[in-house]
């Protein structure tokens, strides 16, 4: 018995390691057919993914060539500026001379507006003064008149012409055409 038992028993191993080979082998079948399914979804996939690399180089190549046309604009902005700023400075050197020369220039003056000059050639031309005339203004006042007629000039505005046919010194020439080139 044990020789007739003993086939039997290595026939039904065999069978069942058959069995378990044809599940495992139905299991793979499908999976199969599922992948060859998704293919057709995978390859629409893969194309899509192509066209927006595409895209997405020809917007590098995009980027690549506004960044250099920015630096070239940024490049010859720069450079019209240092222009400007090496210009600013010659005018600036050119004033501070100038204010130099006029300071030197005016050390010795002393400005009198022309109401005071007035005054001073009427009380000169008359011998005394008359009871109930006006008097001429006191030295203070005039003092501040003369800083008033100069404070339009510091501010950068131009002084009233009182000496509109008057003469202009050499200074003052350069002053006024270093301040037009300015604007």
């Amino acid at each position: 018995m044990s020789e007739t038992i003993l086939p039997l028993i290595l026939d039904g191993l065999l069978v069942v390691l058959l069995l378990a080979t044809i599940v495992y082998a139905m299991i793979l079948n499908r999976k199969l057919n599922r992948l060859r399914g998704n293919h057709d979804e995978m390859e629409v996939f893969v194309d899509k993914l192509n066209v927006a690399c595409a895209r997405a180089e020809s917007a590098t190549a995009g980027l690549r060539n506004a960044g250099e046309n920015g630096k070239a604009v940024f490049r010859e902005s720069a450079s019209k500026a240092e222009a400007l700023r090496d210009e600013l400075a010659f005018l600036v050197e050119r004033a501070d001379i100038v204010a130099g020369r006029l300071a030197t220039a005016s050390e010795g003056t002393k400005v009198v507006p022309k109401e005071t000059q007035a005054q001073v050639a009427a009380t000169k031309t008359e011998p005394a003064r008359k009871p109930g005339s006006k008097r001429p203004a006191p030295a203070a006042r005039r003092g501040q008149d003369a800083g008033r007629a100069q404070e339009p000039a510091r501010a950068g505005r131009a002084a009233p012409a009182d000496d509109a046919g008057s003469p202009r010194s050499e200074a003052e020439e350069e002053l006024l055409k270093a301040l037009r080139n300015a604007r």
